[in-house]
């Protein structure tokens, strides 16, 4: 038989894994415990002299290890009582980081100075200079920056003149800091020999990265840098054409940062995530009752500034079902650590400890199809301009949920199905199959199931269980007062497939499985999955054969 799996109650290294893990227990075995290669009915089928032929499959122990195959750690034991709990961290949410949140426009500075009056030097050069302090555009009115280090900028510098004399012009701005600690400053040679008047003359752009920019925001002051100009013109004999006029546009164009320090102002972090449960698209009908579910929250915050997270939005749905968790937290909103200034570059935790909540335990019960859940977070939520802040261009914060579920609560009618691609080759000298089972289930859980084969368009050719009101597995006897298994029950069970049976199924290209989950006395029953318990599996084949020589 060639055996494709694709169940969705299977995926348990999904996002819900934690909610569905019971049901597994009892359909797990069935459809996972045969490998491929197992149902090879064409070796069986000739060179046969024996007209009985009986053959063992599977001899199996499975435990909630087993059947989860936990990897990552998610199922943890009571030191207490042995009872098991699944603790599940949803995908972290992130927000944007600060290169994104807060970007320094492009910069645009004109310096203008018309009627200008030159004199013959009486020397061998003259000289004016022209001082423009200039505050920097932000993206918002009360934000302030104090320094911040450039990760990557350009300087351009354009001269436009009617000045006719050979001439230096040298701008400096003693704000910003070359990596040397120097004032930035650069000097140009000025030559109008060959030109008309006016004329512009470009500076080649400037690369300042790894320059540090720092601020005045002394009182009258406001994310203010100063540039100053200075021109020596050369002695020359050509006339003097007052006035005479010069406008310097210098334009700071792509800028970025490593780090940054000021008052970004009030910012918003919207974080949205819907959570696709795929397990609970095989579930039917049914109750699935968990007695007990707690939540909490991690953040890891990078940022160097107050934020405040508030979950606007905690809601599960299943169609038209939804339940909209608001029990938790019990503090909506909440206050997130930061690192202080002596932590630039580190990461501050903050953690609300898990606790239960009523509601997600309601959220769960309905087999919820997604989860919703939206987190809006505030930079500086008392917009107190005195609150120093700090950012680098990678600052950001997460926000995950953890959930804790413990393994204790009720299962009633609740029905699974799936379907697996099914090969059945040469069984034309096959009189009959007999499938035996032997199960010994220490899980309190019980099962009925049906096993349907169908052909490639679904229409059903057999069925393989002929009582489906018996269960198939018995759960395991509960201890009343633990709630846990004190003892396994076994359960014997054999299916016949005769020859008319076996050649109406001879074309069939899918499995139908279907199976019904209850626990004991459902509902009045609570029980509780142990780290003791597990269910073996005993599956062997007796098949009757026509005698073939060839």
């Amino acid at each position: 038989m060639k055996r494709t799996i694709h169940l969705g109650f299977l995926l348990l290294k999904l996002k819900a894994k934690f909610i569905f893990l019971v049901s597994l227990i009892l359909t797990f075995f069935l459809f996972s415990c045969v490998k491929e290669g197992d149902f090879e009915f064409d070796k069986l089928a000739s060179n046969q002299y024996n007209p009985t032929i009986a053959a063992p499959f599977v001899s199996s122990r499975l435990t909630l290890k087993d059947i989860i195959n936990d990897t990552s750690g998610i199922i943890q034991v009571n030191s207490s009582d042995n009872s098991i709990k699944l603790v599940y961290s949803t995908n972290k949410l992130v927000s944007i980081m600060a290169k994104d949140l807060f970007k320094i426009p492009n910069q645009s500075i004109q310096t203008d100075s018309s009627n200008l009056v030159l004199t013959v030097p009486s020397g061998d050069s003259n000289y004016y200079s022209i001082i423009k302090p200039y505050s920097f555009i932000l993206p918002a009115s009360g934000q302030r920056v104090d320094s911040v280090f450039i990760k990557n900028a350009t300087l351009k510098v354009k001269v436009n003149t009617d000045i006719n004399h050979k001439g230096r012009i040298k701008l400096t701005i003693p704000n910003i800091k070359r990596p040397d600690g120097q004032d930035f400053s650069i000097e140009e040679p000025v030559d109008p020999t060959g030109l008309s008047t006016p004329f512009t003359h470009v500076i080649l752009p400037i690369n300042l990265s790894g320059c540090k920019i720092i601020f005045n925001n002394a009182p009258g002051h406001n994310n203010e840098v100063v540039f100053k100009y200075e021109h020596w013109l050369y002695k020359d004999a050509l006339p003097y054409n007052n006035p005479y006029f010069i406008h310097l546009n210098d334009t700071l164009e792509n800028i970025s940062y490593d780090k940054l320090f000021g008052y970004i102002g009030q910012q918003v972090f919207p974080l949205k995530d819907t959570l696709n449960f795929d397990i609970f698209n095989n579930q039917l009908s049914g109750q699935f009752e968990f007695n007990t579910v707690t939540v909490g929250i991690k953040t890891l915050n990078s940022y160097g500034l107050p934020i405040e997270a508030k979950i606007d939005k905690f809601q599960a749905k299943n169609g038209s079902a939804v339940v909209d968790v608001t029990d938790f937290p019990t503090q909506n909103p909440f206050n997130l650590n930061y690192p202080t200034i002596n932590q630039v570059g580190q990461t501050v935790e903050t953690n609300i400890a898990n606790q239960p909540s009523t509601h997600l335990a309601n959220a769960i019960n309905i087999s919820p199809k997604t989860i919703i859940y939206n987190v809006n977070g505030k930079a500086n939520p008392a917009n107190n301009p005195g609150i120093q802040n700090f950012v680098l261009d990678t600052s950001k914060f997460t926000v995950a949920v953890q959930i804790e579920l413990p393994l204790e609560g009720k299962v009633g009618g609740f029905v699974l199905q799936d379907t697996l691609d099914f090969d059945l080759k040469n069984i034309k000298d096959l009189e009959e199959a007999t499938f035996r089972i032997n199960t010994w289930n220490a899980f309190p859980l019980g099962a009925k199931v049906q096993v349907y084969f169908t052909d490639i368009f679904y229409n059903k050719l057999d069925s393989l269980v002929t009582n489906v009101q018996n269960e198939i597995i018995t759960a395991g006897q509960i201890n009343p007062i633990t709630h846990m298994v004190s003892s396994p029950s076994f359960c014997f069970n054999e299916f016949l497939m005769i020859k008319s049976r076996l050649l109406k199924i001879e074309n069939a290209k899918k499995i139908l499985i279907k199976a019904i989950l209850s626990t004991p006395s459902y509902p009045s029953q609570l029980v509780k999955i142990s780290n003791n318990d597990y269910l073996d599996v005993k599956l062997g084949v007796k098949v009757k054969t026509i005698i073939n020589t060839k």
